[in-house]
C-alpha cells in the first residue's frame, strides 16, 4: 500500500488554466487527506514556458489572450474561466493588467524548490513548502492584483515576503545567475523529452499522466487507483 505520492506538475506562471489547474490539485490532496490522513504528498513544479520570445512589461492579458485565441472565442474563454475560478473559490481573475515574459518568475521558483531540498524542515508538507507558497504567491499576484510577471519589483517582493533570501540584492543575483538559467533550462527540456505538449499536465509517481486543468475528483479517482493497484502488488509479494 502507498502512501506517498510524487506529483510533477507542468506549468507556467502565465497560464490561467495552471492557475485553476493548481487549485484543483491542491482540493484533491486536502480532500485525500482527510479520507487517508497517513498520505503524504510531494509536489514538483516543472517550468514550462509557453511563450519564451515574450518580451518584458509588453502587453495587457486581455489583449494577449485575445491575440492567441481571437476576438470571437476570447468572451466565452474569459466567462469559461471566471467560472472556473468561482468554483475552485479563487478571486475572482483579473485581465487588464500588464504580462510579460515567464523566465524570471520560473528561476524563482527553482530557488525555492532548492530552499525546500537542501532545509527539509521548510518542506514537511507540500502544502507549507516554499515552492507551494511561492507559485500560490506569484499566481495570486497575476491573477487577482493585476501584478506583471516579468516585473523584477514583483519578483522581488514575493522572494521577500517567502523568506527566500534575505535582501533584494540576492535576489536579484540569482536571477541573474547561471544556476537559476541552468535550473530552469534543464527542467523545461525535460518536458520535451517526455513529449509535454500544453499546460498544465501533471505526471504521478512518474508514469500516471494527468493532462490539462482537471477538478479534484479526476486526481482522487488517480489516487484510489494507485493505492489499489500498490495493494494488490503487496499482496502478490
Amino acid at each position: 500500500m502507498t502512501n506517498k505520492f510524487d506529483i510533477e506538475m507542468y506549468a507556467d506562471t502565465a497560464c490561467p488554466w495552471c492557475y485553476i489547474g493548481k487549485r484543483g490539485l491542491d482540493n484533491a490532496m486536502a480532500t485525500y487527506r482527510v479520507r487517508h490522513p497517513e498520505a503524504e504528498f510531494r509536489v514538483s513544479w516543472k517550468p514550462y514556458i509557453l511563450y519564451p520570445m515574450a518580451r518584458r512589461t509588453s502587453y495587457t492579458k486581455k489583449a494577449f489572450i485575445t491575440s492567441i485565441v481571437g476576438p470571437e472565442r476570447a468572451p466565452v474563454l474569459f466567462a469559461r474561466l471566471a467560472q472556473l475560478a468561482a468554483q475552485h473559490d479563487l478571486p475572482p481573475l483579473r485581465w487588464d493588467g500588464p504580462i510579460g515574459n515567464t523566465m524570471d518568475s520560473h528561476k524563482l521558483i527553482m530557488l525555492a524548490r532548492k530552499l525546500d531540498i537542501t532545509t527539509p524542515s521548510s518542506s514537511s508538507s507540500s502544502s507549507s513548502s516554499l515552492q507551494n507558497t511561492t507559485v500560490d504567491t506569484v499566481f495570486h499576484g497575476i491573477f487577482a492584483e493585476n501584478r506583471d510577471i516579468s516585473d523584477r519589483g514583483f519578483l522581488v517582493e514575493v522572494a521577500l515576503a517567502n523568506g527566500l533570501a534575505p535582501s533584494e540584492t540576492e535576489v536579484l543575483a540569482w536571477l541573474d545567475g547561471d544556476e537559476a538559467s541552468r535550473l530552469v533550462g534543464v527542467q523545461a527540456a525535460l518536458a520535451r523529452t517526455i513529449d509535454i505538449t500544453a499546460v498544465p499536465s501533471f505526471v504521478v509517481q512518474g508514469r500516471y499522466r494527468v493532462g490539462g486543468r482537471q477538478d479534484a475528483e479526476v486526481f482522487l479517482e488517480l489516487f484510489d487507483r494507485i493505492r489499489e493497484r500498490e495493494e494488490v502488488k503487496g499482496g502478490e509479494e
